[in-house]
């Protein structure tokens, strides 16, 4: 796009109209075509301050995730008391926008899941997409702390417990469409990038990092151009997104159909915040507990696996390569040699239906083999594993429905204590 495009495309009133409502109460600065950024603090207040900016060279808008009380004072000491909220922005970052649509489904299931439905999902006029969850869609406050003086703490929560119980779904989501070597020259990627030994890493594909969630990040602002592509950050409803083209968000077609970060009903986002906070305390935990146990000289017997390891060893129909990882984890951890292994996993195989490849099998175990030392299985919260796949039946051991033992591996160290005493 030409100086004169950019500049009749900021001209029109609804354009402006929808930036200076998503501006309210935000830190805001043009970009460049170099994609340097423009002084900061700024915002947008009146239409003239978008025509100003757009006549010194901006092509596109970004703005912050927290929302402030005067965004002017933003970088002054003890500018943080002046935060008003924050909102919940995800970026699906990819190399095929097709991706980038799985992935939004993806996120979007798991979110209603937990009873969130304000969800705001746009384009963001590269490849990829921005899902977002209003600000007044959380609690006021967690733990006796107000929920705006948590961030960025409360949002990596959020969003990394989102990650974690989203991975299984999102490789459905990736797997349904495309086989393995579709997906590596889609995403420009080799094979092994991606695989791993439970199936396939959708992250590697579809990128959705927490960590870029930080103090005074910006993201690019619903109906901004993109300054590399010309293209609009355009907002969609969640009807149109299967049927959207990157075309439908060229300048020139774009109409104002739906607000991004419109209001929600306050609170709707509670049991997601709560889940992600347990979560958070359990992982921490179980990290700690589980890194910190040697592997025993000599083999656990089978006879004291806990219910879902025996389960798993039936032989099952669906999980298969996810119940493998499980088994190569617990037996390495549990002290088995690999010729054991080996071994085991062989007979196992023979009861599934339909079975694992035996090639597939004796790689996973090489590359397991290959790792300086034995990791524990994953732990009993992970949603994609025990209680998924249907081989969890807790017993007294286990704790029964409060589940004190917290990994598999745990469970015959504990069972062999009770007998002792």
């Amino acid at each position: 796009m030409n100086f004169r495009d950019v500049q009749a495309y900021y001209s029109r009133d609804d354009i402006q109209a929808e930036l200076l409502r998503i501006s309210e109460g935000r830190e805001v600065v043009g970009v460049f075509r170099d994609g340097a950024f423009s002084k900061r603090p700024n915002t947008l207040v009146y239409p003239k301050d978008i025509t100003s900016l757009v006549r010194e060279g901006a092509v596109a808008f970004h703005g912050s995730l927290e929302r402030w009380s005067n965004p002017m004072s933003v970088g002054s000491q003890n500018y943080e008391k002046g935060r008003m909220g924050w909102d919940l922005v995800l970026d699906m970052d990819c190399e095929e926008t097709e991706h980038g649509k799985a992935a939004v489904r993806a996120f979007m299931w798991s979110l209603k899941k937990h009873g969130v439905k304000s969800i705001s999902v746009k384009f963001t006029g590269g490849t990829g997409f921005h899902m977002a969850v209003p600000f007044e869609a959380f609690p006021e406050a967690v733990d006796y702390k107000k929920t705006s003086a948590q961030y960025p703490e409360l949002a990596r929560k959020i969003a990394m417990y989102l990650r974690v119980f989203t991975r299984e779904r999102l490789e459905k989501e990736l797997l349904s469409r495309w086989n393995e070597e579709q997906l590596a020259e889609q995403s420009g990627r080799k094979i092994e990038e991606f695989m791993t030994p439970d199936g396939i890493d959708p992250y590697r594909i579809v990128d959705v990092d927490p960590i870029l969630i930080s103090p005074r990040h910006l993201f690019r602002l619903p109906y901004s151009l993109h300054e590399k592509s010309g293209l609009v950050s355009l907002t969609l409803r969640p009807g149109e997104l299967d049927g959207f083209r990157r075309e439908d968000a060229e300048p020139g077609k774009v109409r104002i159909v739906r607000k991004f970060l419109a209001a929600a009903e306050p609170g709707e986002a509670s049991l997601l915040v709560t889940e992600a906070v347990d979560w958070t305390v359990k992982h921490r935990k179980e990290r700690t507990h589980t890194h910190s146990r040697a592997v025993p000289r000599k083999a656990i017997p089978i006879e004291l696996a806990p219910p879902c390891i025996k389960n798993i060893l039936k032989g099952l129909s669906d999980g298969k390569k996810r119940s493998l990882l499980v088994l190569i984890n617990y037996l390495a951890s549990a002290g088995w040699k690999w010729e054991k292994i080996t071994e085991a996993l062989l007979d196992w195989n023979s009861r599934n239906t339909p079975q694992l490849r035996d090639n597939y099998i004796r790689g996973q175990i090489r590359w397991h083999m290959s790792r300086p030392k034995a990791m524990p299985p994953p732990s009993c919260t992970n949603p994609g594993y025990y209680i998924s796949i249907g081989v969890c039946e807790p017993d007294k051991i286990c704790g029964g429905s409060k589940k004190t033992i917290k990994n598999p591996i745990n469970y015959p160290f504990s069972r062999m204590r009770k007998k002792k005493s």
